[in-house]
C-alpha cells in the first residue's frame, strides 16, 4: 500500500470533520490539531462570519498533532494547521510542503511541577511526564535548561510537561505549580503555522489569500478587548468548559501572551528561531535559512 493510501486510510478511520458552511463557491479543506484554545482563530473566523465574507466554504478536520501535515502530503486537505516544526521537518525530509501563514506566536505553554519543586535546578535527576526525547517540546525544554545553566545528563530528565490553556490552568487548580512560563523565555517564535503544497499555492493562490485574510481578521477581532466577553463565550461553548476557565484562557493567551498577534502573516524572526531549535535538537539536518521552508508569495512586504 502506498504512503498516500495509508494516510487516507488513517484519516478515514480516525478523523472527525467539522464543516464550516459559508455558502460560497470556493471550498477549502483544513486539517487542524484537535481543538484547544490554540484554535480560537478558526473558531472566530467561523462564528463571526469572516470565512463567509470571503465567499469561502471551509471544512475543518480535527486530528492528532502529527496528522495535519501527513494529510496535506497525502492530498487529503488543502491546508495543514499545526505546529510549525511539523512542516519544517517534513520539508527538510523532501516533502512538498510550504508555510504560508502564522497562527500561534511565541510559546504559550507552562512548565507545571509539583509544589515542592522551587526552581529548574530542582528538576535535575527527576523524571517529568511529557513528550519523547526527539519532540519539539523536549527540544525547547532542553533549550530552556541550557539558558539557565542547567545541563542535562542523558536519561536523567525524560521529558518536559508543557501545558497550554485551559489545561495549565486546570493543573494549577488541582494544586500543581507553574514553575516556568515558556513565553517569558521564547517571545519570538512562530510556533503554529498554516502550510500547503507548492502545487496548491500556484493553482489556488487567490483562495488561499482569502483564507488567510479571514484568519487575520479573526485574530484582529479576538485581540480587541471589546470582544473579550463574546470570545470567552465562544471558547466555553466550543471546548465545553465553564466560562470562568475560558476567561482565564483569554487572559493568558490573548491579553498577556498576545499569541495571535501575527494576524496570519509569516514572521521571519519567529521562523528563524524555530529552525534554530530544530537544528539544535537534530530534528533537521542543519540550520538552513528559514526562507527555504516558506512560500515567499505569502511573506509580507518589507517595511
Amino acid at each position: 500500500m502506498t504512503t498516500r493510501a495509508v494516510c487516507l486510510a488513517i484519516l478515514a478511520l480516525a478523523l472527525v470533520g467539522v464543516p464550516v458552511t459559508a455558502g460560497g463557491a470556493d471550498r477549502i479543506s483544513v486539517g487542524a490539531t484537535s481543538p484547544t484554545a490554540f484554535d480560537w482563530d478558526s473558531m472566530v473566523a467561523e462564528d463571526r462570519g469572516f470565512f463567509a465574507r470571503e465567499d469561502l466554504e471551509v471544512t475543518i478536520t480535527y486530528m492528532a498533532p502529527d496528522l495535519p501535515i501527513k494529510a496535506l502530503i497525502a492530498g487529503a486537505v488543502d491546508i495543514a494547521k499545526s505546529g510549525t516544526h511539523f512542516g519544517i521537518i517534513a520539508a527538510a525530509r523532501g516533502a512538498e510542503v510550504k508555510i504560508i501563514g502564522s497562527s500561534i506566536s511565541g510559546y504559550p505553554y507552562d512548565l507545571i511541577s509539583q509544589p515542592h519543586i522551587r526552581s529548574l535546578a530542582d528538576l535535575r535527576g527527576t523524571t517529568i511526564a511529557g513528550a519523547g526525547p526527539t519532540s519539539i517540546t523536549t527540544v525547547i525544554f532542553k533549550d530552556l535548561m541550557a539558558r539557565h545553566g542547567q545541563a542535562l545528563q542523558s536519561g536523567r530528565v525524560a521529558a518536559s510537561l508543557a501545558e497550554s490553556p485551559p489545561f495549565n490552568l486546570r493543573a494549577v487548580d488541582l494544586g500543581k505549580k507553574v514553575l516556568v512560563r515558556y513565553g517569558d523565555e521564547l517571545k519570538d517564535l512562530q510556533f503554529s503555522s498554516y502550510s500547503t503544497s507548492p502545487r496548491l499555492s500556484r493553482e489556488r493562490r487567490p483562495v488561499l489569500v482569502r483564507y488567510l485574510k479571514s484568519v487575520g481578521q479573526a485574530m484582529r477581532w479576538l485581540n480587541d478587548p471589546r470582544n473579550e466577553k463574546d470570545a470567552v463565550q465562544l471558547l466555553a461553548r466550543r471546548l465545553r468548559i465553564d466560562q470562568a476557565l475560558a476567561a482565564r484562557s483569554y487572559t493568558f493567551l490573548v491579553a498577556e501572551r498576545r499569541a495571535f498577534r501575527g494576524e496570519g502573516k509569516n514572521d521571519g524572526r519567529g521562523l528563524a528561531e524555530m529552525v534554530r531549535l530544530l537544528a539544535a535538537g537534530q530534528l533537521i539536518p542543519g540550520p538552513e535559512p528559514w526562507e527555504a521552508f516558506v512560500d515567499q508569495a505569502f511573506m509580507p512586504p518589507a517595511p
